[in-house]
């Protein structure tokens, strides 16, 4: 009886080991670049500084000081912009060429641009992008998303400029706006009286200003032309 309860003690032990293991998290894309000073926190709250070439992985939090971007590449060839001053958290992303693919990006502060890869071919309604209380469904498409703060050129508030393609844009209020190329989904962060939540703007804003990686973003995600021989 003394040797079996032994042996059941280290049976317990080694089980409470074995699921007490950490589980890395699911790598998501690539740092392809990094300009000026940014860093990557992970779930377990350790801080790195952000280097080109390293890899991001799903609960990731990538900062970007001011003046600094960093252009990351998804799995699924989707590839984003972090622009200066800004936060986001790569809250979602599986890759397996499945109805399961899905990817969900949290923009926490600042703007990012995002064209999207082949999880939005496939599965366009499993591709979102969170920014305070909005919620932007996409369908094959380059945006720019913005949260922008009191004091700035723009109106503050949280902002959704299409360059191509077309978005849904969906407040938590159960408001939805769909904005086509060119045009910008908006929600102000105070209301005027009678003033709509979400609104749908035809000024170009003010924020969209283009990055040292821009034109490389349009390179590395330009429709590929099959040679002729």
């Amino acid at each position: 009886m003394k040797l079996k309860a032994i042996f059941n003690g280290f049976l317990l032990s080694w089980c409470a080991l074995f699921f007490a293991a950490p589980v890395s998290a699911q790598e998501a894309g690539t740092l392809s670049r990094v300009s000026g000073k940014a860093t990557v926190t992970t779930t377990e709250n350790a801080s790195r500084e952000a280097k080109a070439n390293e890899s991001v992985s799903v609960g990731d939090i990538v900062t970007t000081e001011s003046g600094a971007e960093v252009l990351i590449r998804f799995k699924d060839n989707s590839t984003m912009i972090v622009r200066s001053a800004s936060k986001l958290k790569i809250s979602q992303f599986r890759f397996e060429k499945k109805s399961t693919d899905t990817s969900q990006t949290s923009l926490l502060s600042g703007t990012l641009r995002a064209v999207s890869g082949q999880i939005a071919k496939a599965q366009p309604s499993n591709v979102k992008y969170d920014a305070g209380a909005a919620t932007i469904g996409i369908r094959g498409t380059d945006i720019e998303l913005a949260i922008v703060p009191e004091g700035a050129k723009d109106r503050a508030g949280i902002y959704n400029y299409v360059h191509s393609g077309e978005t849904e844009m969906k407040l938590e209020t159960g408001e939805t706006a769909v904005v086509s190329k060119e045009l910008t989904g908006f929600t102000p962060e105070t209301l005027l009286p009678g003033e709509t939540r979400l609104q749908v703007l035809r000024d170009r804003p003010a924020f969209l200003q283009s990055g040292g990686f821009d034109a490389l973003l349009q390179q590395l995600t330009a429709p590929r032309i099959p040679m002729i021989r």
